[in-house]
């Protein structure tokens, strides 16, 4: 089901460092020109996708570290969220690995069923963006399969059969149900509320 990393080749990893140092140029530049990063261009989530290709889980951790301190509060996509995973389950951080992968489930709650093979069918519940959908998870899956280790994705499908994890997933999966077709109003605002904090509680209590 899932596609193991390649190794990679003496020339392509080179390649690859030499991305990764001109994108981090053009980002201390603007830090020593204007006082603060704005990356209007994304240099770096690039350099972030750069490092999941490059499969050194330690400076690849070393990178993450840098960003979430550099950009705390930046959106993170399904990509990023699994690539760093993955990052941290083999380099043994079991805790941001738990907590990375539950909060795939805020932007995609189909994707680590269709991962680990499991029979998927849509939830007919609210989904604000086509990002949310089985369908653009489906079109995307190999996308994010190119990430995966065995060891991980095994791990994976037992953390999906965890009691607990299963528990919070099925709350997850009803709130989004009643939001389904709510106008703007006090009560789908409860709503989202009580999603975001769902996804909140899930991770602490799951990363103990």
């Amino acid at each position: 089901m899932y596609q193991l990393i390649k190794k990679l080749t003496e020339a392509k990893r080179n390649r690859i460092l030499k991305k990764i140092d001109k994108l981090k140029k053009s980002l201390r530049y603007e830090k020593k020109t204007y006082g603060a990063y704005h990356d209007g261009g994304g240099c770096r989530y690039s350099i972030a996708e750069l490092y999941f290709q490059l499969n050194d889980y330690k400076k690849t951790s070393r990178y993450l570290n840098w960003f979430d301190k550099n950009f705390p509060d930046d959106c993170k996509y399904p990509y990023f969220k699994l690539g760093a995973a993955v990052t941290k389950y083999e380099l043994g951080k079991l805790k941001e690995a738990k907590q990375l992968t539950i909060d795939l489930n805020e932007d995609n709650t189909y994707l680590i069923d269709l991962i680990i093979g499991n029979k998927v069918e849509d939830q007919d519940k609210y989904e604000w963006t086509e990002s949310e959908s089985l369908e653009w998870a489906k079109e995307n899956l190999n996308d994010h399969l190119s990430l995966l280790t065995e060891n991980y994705v095994t791990w994976l499908g037992e953390f999906r059969k965890d009691e607990l994890y299963v528990s919070w997933y099925t709350k997850l999966i009803e709130i989004q149900r009643l939001l389904l077709g709510l106008e703007v109003s006090k009560e789908r605002n409860k709503l989202l509320k009580a999603k975001r904090k769902c996804l909140k509680d899930w991770k602490e209590e799951m990363s103990k």
